[in-house]
């Protein structure tokens, strides 16, 4: 079976953070960094509105693998940037009750 890979839509933000919160949300790292269930929902809407910004960012390149319709996988990197361009990505909006300690 082929899947086909593609450039992500700003519609894909959401899914996409369901792929990576189903990836990593058991992580023993991830849950002491964002240790409630009310953070770890607040962390999945903050990587959805980051996920849309760098979708919208022409310096950020972003993919996502399709079967039948839904996305199953995805992938991000940063584009170079030219030194004589002024350029600052979307910073993280982290949820209220992140340990930054962990971090």
């Amino acid at each position: 079976m082929v899947y086909p890979v593609e450039v992500a839509l700003e519609t894909d933000a959401d899914r996409i953070a369901d792929v990576h919160m189903a990836a990593f949300g058991s992580n023993a790292l991830l849950r002491a960094q964002f240790p409630t269930p009310d953070v770890r929902t607040q962390l999945r809407d903050s990587i959805a509105t980051k996920a849309a910004a760098d979708i919208r960012d022409p310096h950020i390149a972003v993919l996502v693998v399709r079967d039948r319709d839904q996305i199953v996988s995805f992938a991000k990197w940063s584009l170079p940037v030219s030194t004589s361009e002024t350029y600052m990505e979307a910073a993280w909006v982290w949820p209220e009750g992140t340990k930054f300690e962990v971090l």
